[in-house]
Parts: structure tokens; C-alpha cells; sequence
């Protein structure tokens, strides 16, 4: 497998997205972030010989997801009962307590700087798949999903928005509803978004830059007393579009 078709497959659209991560001069990090790493599993696992495990995979994580006795989630509980982890799961293979509700994922949207909480992983047949556990149930109206917030019920969760950057647009504890479907700039508004898919979530303001090629957008933070920046367009990582917000004030 070439470095393109590598990138293609965790969802880049070339290989300078991801070479970086190679090279000890322009990536001194010691462990990759848990995003690039969820990208990574099932494109390589079972790849070689002899095949690689998703477990050798995670150990490229930072240490806090991974097992220190070579699991691949020190919270992965195998004599758990199955029903415990539907009810403590990521969005694709979560199942709601509560009918209709939409899952608050463990990890928050950075207003300045995001953080990924608690990842778990469980067996599937042969191999196995991992997520972010659900920590929380939301019961919005089904209506104003879908004739106001104008969204996919089905594609939508709920993440807590953490810094100050996006003030007084977004406060420090808000919770934002992302409908994960929309995951494309097609208009200039809030998105939930990742530098190059592999830095921690961020929510940001984004506006095309006019005729640019290749395409360039501006980073927007709503706090004036933070500045602006652009970047090219396929650098960034859209998770999913802001479509509404639960706050108190």
C-alpha cells in the first residue's frame, strides 16, 4: 500500500496529510493523537504478515488510552454484560436509554483547545471497533430537529465546548448540537472541525476565501481579542456542522 493510497483510506485526499507523521524532524511527538490512530485501525489491521493487530495499532496512542497489560482500553471490561456497553458507546453502535435521545460524546469541542475523554474499544467478529464513550442523553424534540435545527436526527450528537475562543457566541460549558452527516463546507458558518484530522477537536467559524485555488478558508474565533487565520481548505478536517446550541445564561 502506497503512502496516497494510505491517506486515502483514512480519508485524506494525499499523502503530505499524514507523511509528516514519519519523519522524527517534523513530528517530535512521542504517540500519535487517538484520532489519527481510530483512522489508522481499520485500514491496517490484518494488513501483513504476520497481520497487524488493532491492539499494536493503539499502541501508538498516547498512554492514557492505552491498557498497561496490552489490552487495547484499560476500561474494556470482556465479562461485562454486552447490554452495559449499548448503553456506553459511540454513536454508530450506541443505543439510547431513552427513545429518540441523542448521545453527549466523552470529549469536548475546543474554544482554543479541545480534549479527548475516555475511548473504548470492543470485539466484533474477527476484529474489533472503537469509539468514544456516550456520558450523557439528550431528549430534544423531534420537530425542532428537524424544522429548526435541520438536522439528521440519526447523524447528530451532543459535545460540551470548552476555552474561551469562540465568546460570547459559545460559552465554556455550552453543549452544541453537530449533525456529523454535514461534514462538508457548504456554507460560511460554525463547524466542528480537526487541523489535518489528527488535532484535538475545535469548534471555529469558517469562511471561504473567494477564488482561492487550491481552496483556502478563514479560521474564525468569535473572541475579538483573538486573530484570525487561513489555511488551505483540504488541511482541516470538518466533523460536523454547529446546528444549535443548549445553554443557560
Amino acid at each position: 500500500m502506497s503512502m496516497d493510497d494510505l491517506a486515502r483510506a483514512m480519508g485524506y485526499s494525499r499523502a503530505s496529510s499524514i507523511q509528516r507523521y514519519e519523519d522524527p524532524v517534523l513530528y517530535k511527538k512521542e504517540f500519535l493523537a487517538p484520532e489519527l490512530v481510530l483512522k489508522m485501525i481499520p485500514v491496517l489491521s490484518g494488513k501483513g504478515q504476520p497481520p497487524i493487530t488493532p491492539a499494536e495499532i493503539w499502541a501508538l496512542a498516547r498512554p492514557e488510552v492505552v491498557a498497561s497489560n496490552g489490552k487495547l482500553i484499560s476500561t474494556f471490561d470482556p465479562d461485562a454484560d454486552e447490554n452495559e456497553f449499548d448503553r456506553g458507546y459511540s454513536r454508530e453502535y450506541w443505543k439510547p436509554q431513552v427513545s429518540g435521545a441523542i448521545p453527549e460524546l466523552d470529549m469536548k469541542l475546543g474554544a482554543g483547545e479541545g480534549s479527548i475523554g475516555e475511548i473504548i474499544s470492543l470485539p466484533v467478529g474477527d476484529g474489533s471497533i472503537s469509539g468514544h464513550r456516550v456520558i450523557a442523553e439528550w431528549l430534544i424534540p423531534i420537530d425542532y430537529l428537524h424544522k429548526e435545527a435541520k438536522v439528521s436526527p440519526n447523524n447528530t450528537i451532543i459535545q460540551e465546548v470548552k476555552g474561551d475562543s469562540m465568546i460570547p457566541s459559545y460559552m465554556p460549558g455550552d453543549r452544541v448540537i453537530i449533525d456529523l452527516s454535514q461534514n462538508s463546507m457548504t456554507s460560511d458558518t460554525v463547524y466542528a472541525i480537526s487541523y489535518e484530522g489528527v488535532s484535538d477537536p475545535q469548534i471555529k467559524r469558517l469562511q471561504r476565501v473567494p477564488m482561492s485555488k487550491p481552496p483556502q478558508v478563514v479560521i474564525i474565533s468569535d473572541n475579538s481579542n483573538l486573530k484570525d487565520f487561513t489555511v488551505e481548505l483540504s488541511d482541516i478536517h470538518i466533523l460536523g456542522r454547529i446546528c444549535g446550541i443548549v445553554a443557560r445564561r
